[in-house]
C-alpha cells in the first residue's frame, strides 16, 4: 500500500491546513480549516521550488533564501575571502599539489600523518604542500576518552591548523600553551624562513643547519617560592623535572629530591647533581617545560617556554597548573646560559672537558716541573 500510495503522490505537492497545536506565532498562513488537501502538479523541480517561495511569500512566511538574501552585506562579502576546501590530493605527489590554488585548504586525519611519518616521500610532499596551502589536521575517531597526539611533529612539517581536545589538560595542550606564547599571545606564529625552503627536512638536521643556530642549552635549578605542597607535606618531598620537547624526541633531567621543601625548597646545595644540559638543534621548534612534582607523584605546576625565548642569567619561571593558569605567586629561581652547539662536530662538550682538564693538569705539572 505504501509504495502504491507513494508513486500516486509523486511530482505532486500536498498542502492541508495545520492544527491548532502546531501553530506559532512566527508562521501563520492565510488560509483556514475551510481549505481541504489540494493535489498540484510540476514538470520540473524547479517549478516546485518557484511555487513553493511564492506561496511561502504570499502567506507571510520567511523562507531560508528570502532571509540569507536579507542578511547579507555585498560590501562586506566583496572584501572577504574564503578558503575553498578540498580533499586530499590523490596520488599525493608534486604532479597533484602543484595544480592547487592558494586559497584551497585540505583536512588530514592523525591516522594519515602518522602513515606520512613513516615514508620520506610522503612527508616531504606533505611539507610541500603545507609551503603552498592551507593544511588542517584533527584527531582520529577512535580516541573516544577525547585524549590528544604530539603536535610538535605536525608543527615541524608545517601544518597552519593543529586541532586538539581543548577539554583535556594533557601534555598536548601544555605544548600548545607553550608555542603560542610567542608573538606576545596573539594565537599566531610566524613560520620561519628555513622552513618554507625547498630542501627543508624535519627530519635531517643538515638541511636547516646552516640557517639554524644550534645550541647548548645549561639549566640550573636554585630555588622555589611559595610552593603549596599535598596535606601530607611534612612526609614527602620535592623535586623539579626539565623536559626538553624537540621535533620527534623529548629529553628528560630530573633535580635531586628535597626531602623538608617547606613553602622555598632549595636546590643550590647541590649544583652538579641539580645542572642539567640539552642539546638543542631546533630552537624555532622546540619547547622546553619545567615540571615540579612532590615525591607521592603529585604534579604541582608546570610551565612551557619556548626556546628560543629563553634568555640567559637568573630567571623566575612563574608556574601554572595543568589547564595554562597561572598559580598565583608560585614560581622556580632558574640559572640558564646557552652556547653555539655544532651538531656535526665528533668532540662534544664532555670531550672537550676532559681534554681542558688535561690540559691543566699538563701546565700544573709543568709548573711543579719548573720550581
Amino acid at each position: 500500500m505504501r509504495r502504491r500510495s507513494d508513486r500516486k503522490l509523486k511530482s505532486k505537492t500536498l498542502i492541508r491546513p495545520q492544527s491548532p497545536q502546531m501553530r506559532s506565532n512566527t508562521c501563520n498562513f492565510a488560509f483556514d480549516t475551510l481549505i481541504s488537501t489540494v493535489k498540484l502538479k510540476f514538470r520540473t523541480n524547479k517549478e516546485v521550488h518557484q511555487f513553493a517561495t511564492i506561496f511561502a511569500e504570499a502567506a507571510g512566511v520567511e523562507t531560508a533564501t528570502t532571509n540569507a538574501k536579507k542578511g547579507i552585506s555585498k560590501q562586506l562579502s566583496d572584501i572577504v575571502v574564503y578558503c575553498e576546501a578540498v580533499k586530499v590530493p590523490k596520488p599525493f605527489a608534486p604532479v597533484k599539489i602543484d595544480l592547487l590554488t592558494p586559497y584551497q585548504m585540505s583536512s588530514f586525519t592523525e591516522l594519515t600523518i602518522d602513515k606520512f611519518a613513516k615514508n620520506r616521500v610522503d612527508y616531504m610532499n606533505l611539507s610541500r604542500f603545507c609551503r603552498g596551502q592551507l593544511a588542517r589536521m584533527f584527531p582520529s575517531w577512535k580516541r573516544y576518552d577525547s585524549s590528544n597526539y604530539n603536535p610538535m611533529m605536525p608543527w615541524a612539517y608545517g601544518m597552519q591548523l593543529v586541532a586538539l581536545n581543548f577539554q583535556t589538560p594533557d601534555l598536548a595542550m601544555q605544548l600548545n600553551h607553550g608555542m603560542y606564547t610567542r608573538n606576545k599571545q596573539r594565537g599566531f606564529v610566524i613560520k620561519p624562513d628555513f622552513m618554507r625552503q625547498e630542501q627543508y627536512d624535519p627530519n635531517d638536521v643538515k638541511t636547516y643547519a646552516s640557517e639554524v643556530s644550534s645550541i647548548t642549552l645549561t639549566v640550573k635549578v636554585l630555588t622555589g617560592r611559595l610552593i603549596s605542597l599535598p596535606k601530607h607535606w611534612n612526609r614527602s618531598g620535592c623535586y623539579v623535572t626539565v623536559i626538553h620537547h624537540g621535533v620527534g624526541h623529548s629529553e628528560q633531567k630530573k633535580s635531586t629530591v628535597e626531602k623538608k621543601p617547606g613553602i622555598s625548597p632549595k636546590w643550590y646545595s647541590d649544583k652538579k647533581a641539580n645542572t642539567m644540559e640539552f642539546n638543542v638543534a631546533f630552537p624555532q621548534l622546540s619547547i622546553l617545560q619545567f615540571c615540579l612534582y612532590s615525591t607521592s607523584g603529585d604534579l604541582l605546576g608546570q610551565r612551557c617556554v619556548p626556546v628560543d625565548y629563553i634568555r640567559n642569567g637568573y630567571r623566575s619561571v612563574i608556574l601554572h597548573n595543568v589547564y595554562g593558569e597561572e598559580l598565583e605567586l608560585v614560581s622556580l629561581l632558574v640559572h640558564v646560559s646557552t652556547e653555539v652547539w655544532n651538531p656535526y662536530n665528533s668532540c662534544n662538550r664532555q670531550d672537550r672537558n676532559i681534554q681542558q682538564e688535561g690540559e691543566l693538569q699538563k701546565k700544573a705539572t709543568d709548573l711543579l716541573s719548573v720550581i
